[in-house]
Formats: C-alpha cells, structure tokens, sequence
C-alpha cells in the first residue's frame, strides 16, 4: 500500500474544501497557514495548489497567489453542458452494466440523503445546518461518482468527474438546504435508480438528463438573484 505524500494530504484537504463549499470563488489560499494546519511545510501545499489549478478550481494571480476561481453565468452554462452530454449517457450504460454490489453502494448514498431529508424534517430547523449540509451534498457527490464508475469506462469518467466537480463548486452556492430541495433532489436520484436498477436504459438517461437540467436552472436563478 502506498504511502500518501504530504502533497497528497494537501490536495485531498484542500479539493474537499472546496468541493464542500468551505472557500468561496475569490478566496486566497495561502500556502503558509494551510500548511500549519495540516502540520506540513509551504511547500508541499504549493505543490497541490498546482494540480488545482490543472484542474481548473485555483487560478494563480499575479502578486496575489493562489485564488480560487470565479466564473461567469456562460461558462457554468458550459459546464453543464457538458454534463448533459456526459451523465445521462453514463446512466444508460450504468443500466447495462452496474454490478449488484455497484447498484447497492448508489443505493446507500440515496438512503443517506433521505436519512438527513427526514432528520431535518422532524427538527425545529428549517434549514440544515453546516453539519448537515456537509453531509448531503458528500452523499449527493457519491451517487453521481459512483454511477459514471460503473460503467467502466475510465476514460468517460475522468472527463465527467472533472466537469461535476466544476459545477459543484462553481455552481450554486446554496450552503442552505430546507426540506423542499432536499427531498426534489432526493426524488431525481430515486427515479435515476430504480431505472438503473430495472436495467431500463431510456428512463435511466432520461432521469439524468432531467436532474442535471434542474441543476442548471437553480444554479442560473443564483446567479441572477445574487
């Protein structure tokens, strides 16, 4: 088993940040006080803020270091775009594919999303706090992950991943999740599961395609109304 490099520690450190929403777009990452909280020196985080930026989560800014990026309402359009090309042919051929043990995993990221839907539900709470929030949206992460890996095709997955997390950092930026919007997403990912589950190729790409346009109208109605 190989062992993770400090590099390594950062980057997983850092991308999971940013996939939860803790560095908003514009946030300077500053090598120092990051490497102190992980125990590590400057330098092996500049190396991980390097494959951010490969990514294309961190831009580096002249005089100003290593800032997390912003775009604009085209380039999110962008993005999803290539998500509706990509994910719902990944369901079809989830459908085809998915081992029971791949079909179970996926069920058990809904499972937990309807865990915290009703956990919130039966709060005095109206929206889900940080915890919570954290929690969802790792699971919500999962089930998309775990779908394009169960085609088997690497190749596919290594070029949705990247446009996934792009919008799911890029995106909206909710961080307030009530129990109306965690149950609607809840539903799109029952409907894309049992298709899977059925084996039903046209209703599992059909569901995708659906969940992922949603997303895009709620990411845009952020941006407009910010």
């Amino acid at each position: 088993m190989a062992v993770e490099t400090n590099a390594g520690r950062a980057y997983r450190h850092l991308r999971s940040k940013l996939l939860a929403g803790e560095f908003e777009p514009g946030t300077r990452l500053l090598y120092g006080p990051i490497g102190k909280e992980l125990g590590i020196s400057a330098t092996p985080v500049r190396e991980a803020v390097g494959q951010l930026v490969n990514e294309g989560l961190v831009d580096l800014v002249p005089q100003l270091g290593a800032i997390v990026r912003k775009i604009d309402r085209d380039e999110l359009i962008e993005l999803y775009e290539v998500r509706e090309a990509i994910e719902p042919y990944a369901a079809a051929r989830a459908a085809e594919r998915a081992a029971t043990k791949q079909l179970n995993q996926i069920k058990a990221q809904v499972d937990r999303m309807l865990a915290l839907t009703d956990q919130l539900a039966n709060s005095s709470s109206e929206f889900a706090n940080k915890r919570m929030t954290a929690q969802f949206e790792k699971a919500d992460f999962a089930f998309h992950m775990l779908i394009i890996e169960a085609t088997g095709n690497q190749a596919l997955a290594r070029t949705a991943v990247r446009s996934h997390v792009l919008t799911r950092v890029f995106g909206i930026r909710r961080h307030r999740y009530d129990v109306a919007t965690m149950r609607s997403t809840c539903d799109d990912h029952l409907q894309i599961l049992t298709a899977i589950q059925a084996g039903d190729v046209k209703k599992s790409r059909s569901a995708s395609a659906t969940h992922i346009s949603r997303g895009l109208k709620a990411s845009l109605k952020a941006i407009d109304e910010s």
